[in-house]
């Protein structure tokens, strides 16, 4: 039964990573919490991709290099050259399908749709120290929350934090989307009793 006001948050994709690899206890902890109150998390449809290519360099380097007993250097040179096949492309999409089916709580949304939500996102990649990547999610997250799809960001990169608040306060749209760290979005709203 949700508590409270309804919340939706846009995660980023090392969040999610966070979770998935649980490498990170407290990301579980609060993606769990936000399920439990019945809250939403939203991402874009790009954070499917890189989640792929996380996957995909996963299984190179430990199923694929590793196997072959190369060296870290030759490992980091080949790695854009992977030799993946049709059954490692099946374990990645089946690895995807296992997280969306543990974690319900995340819909997908293709939030840059016309040329001028794209002419956004490359004004952010050359008027910031973001890759295309981060800018491509910072984007997606402001049109998200100027849609009333989301409030607030989850991401643990603090590089992006520190960039992000910036654009966001240069394009006055502080007071729509609030960026915060799984930290803070626990400290927020799950102090008690966490």
């Amino acid at each position: 039964m949700p508590k409270g006001k309804s919340r939706t948050f846009y995660i980023d994709t090392n969040v999610a990573l966070d979770y998935i690899t649980a490498r990170n206890r407290e990301a579980i902890v609060v993606l769990n919490k936000i399920k439990e109150r019945g809250w939403k998390c939203i991402s874009s449809s790009f954070f499917a991709m890189e989640l792929a290519d996380y996957k995909k360099e996963s299984l190179f380097v430990i199923e694929k290099a590793m196997e072959k007993k190369w060296e870290m250097r030759k490992i980091m040179r080949e790695i854009h050259k992977k030799d993946l096949r049709r059954g490692d492309f099946d374990k990645v999409l089946d690895w995807f399908d296992d997280f969306r089916k543990e974690y319900k709580n995340i819909e997908l949304f293709d939030f840059l749709k016309t040329n001028d939500d794209w002419q956004v996102a490359q004004s952010i990649s050359f008027q910031s120290n973001l890759n295309a990547p981060d800018a491509l999610h910072l984007t997606s997250a402001m049109l998200g929350a100027i849609g009333g799809y989301c409030q607030i960001m989850i991401t643990q990169d603090k590089h992006f934090l520190e960039e992000a608040r910036r654009i966001l306060n240069v394009n006055k749209l502080a007071g729509k989307l609030k960026l915060m760290t799984v930290s803070e979005v626990k400290k927020k709203f799950f102090s008690k009793g966490f």
